[in-house]
């Protein structure tokens, strides 16, 4: 019999994060969670271990992935630029596979030239010239994000819907967050690490487009939501804007462009990963009967902003 497989996680507290370390540690993997001394790690569960680590220090981040077979970070945005200490450490060390944290898709020039995707993809060349094996996950969007807030100009609640471009014709590619931790112990837990190295791997739970999700709402509430029209122009210039100023809000505007131009389901390539006897959500499920998970609390701020362009434009 093999010796289970020794998963080290960095980045254990957000709100897809949690969920994934959850599924690992429920799986035959033996599991290390990574962590600053900042970090509170009382809801680790119980069978994983906590090492506490210093990323400026190569050295002990060296020593604590001592005897790890795969480092799994799934740190948010401002923990991205932190993983390079990793690309450091791991070449010293017996690891196997790093995948660095993504959880989103591949994107175009305009999609790099925003500051926490750029980076993303700096950690991944400097794993590469590392001579690092690497696997990438892409879900596309979480379910739950494009679903329960109105980031992507979807307001289930009050049945109101944007279509930017020509996204009531064209598809988005959603996961649920239980889908992708599902995946993460397929993949990760349960998968030779030879088929692994070096892959780039998307994750498609469930497509639907705008004219699919105007419907569902109509069987959820008994009429048609009430519909908005973003134009090409409109999002590029709410895209640079945001660039321009700093702001935050350039990365769902530009998920709401992808979606609309179609770019966005391709974005997950085509080495598409199938979890086995996991049953996939579907938008009646979701929308319809309103079983959507919600998703992490967003600012009031944030929400209020994200309602205030439910206008045509």
């Amino acid at each position: 019999m093999s010796s289970p497989r020794r998963i080290a996680v960095i980045g254990h507290r957000g709100w897809a994060s949690s969920a994934i370390l959850g599924a690992l540690a429920a799986s035959s993997a033996s599991v290390k969670v990574l962590h600053q001394a900042d970090s509170d790690v009382s809801g680790v569960p119980p069978q994983v271990t906590t090492t506490l680590v210093d990323f400026a220090d190569v050295p002990a981040l060296v020593e604590a992935l001592r005897d790890i077979d795969i480092v799994i970070s799934l740190v948010g945005p401002p923990g991205v630029e932190k993983q390079q200490a990793l690309v450091k450490a791991i070449p010293q060390t017996n690891v196997q596979l790093f995948s660095p944290s993504d959880l989103a898709a591949r994107y175009d020039g305009q999609g790099l030239s925003i500051p926490v995707n750029k980076a993303k993809l700096e950690v991944e060349n400097a794993a590469r010239s590392a001579c690092i094996p690497i696997t990438i996950v892409l879900p596309g969007n979480f379910a739950e994000f494009a679903l329960s807030t109105p980031a992507m100009g979807i307001d289930l609640e009050n049945n109101k819907l944007i279509h930017t471009i020509d996204s009531d014709k064209q598809s988005l590619n959603v996961c649920t967050r239980s889908y992708v931790a599902a995946a993460y112990v397929s993949i990760f837990a349960e998968t030779p690490i030879s088929q692994l190295k070096d892959r780039v791997i998307g994750l498609s739970e469930l497509t639907f487009s705008g004219d699919d999700l105007a419907q569902a709402l109509h069987a959820r509430h008994g009429r048609f939501p009430t519909l908005f029209r973003h134009s090409r122009e409109k999002v590029d210039s709410e895209i640079e804007a945001a660039l321009t100023q700093g702001s935050p809000f350039s990365l769902p505007w530009y998920c709401r462009k992808i979606w609309g131009t179609g770019q966005q389901r391709t974005m997950i390539g085509q080495d598409i990963w199938e979890v086995q006897d996991f049953p996939k959500a579907s938008l009646e499920s979701l929308v319809t009967q309103g079983h959507v998970e919600s998703y992490r609390e967003l600012p009031s701020f944030v929400q209020e902003y994200f309602r205030s362009t439910f206008v045509d434009g």
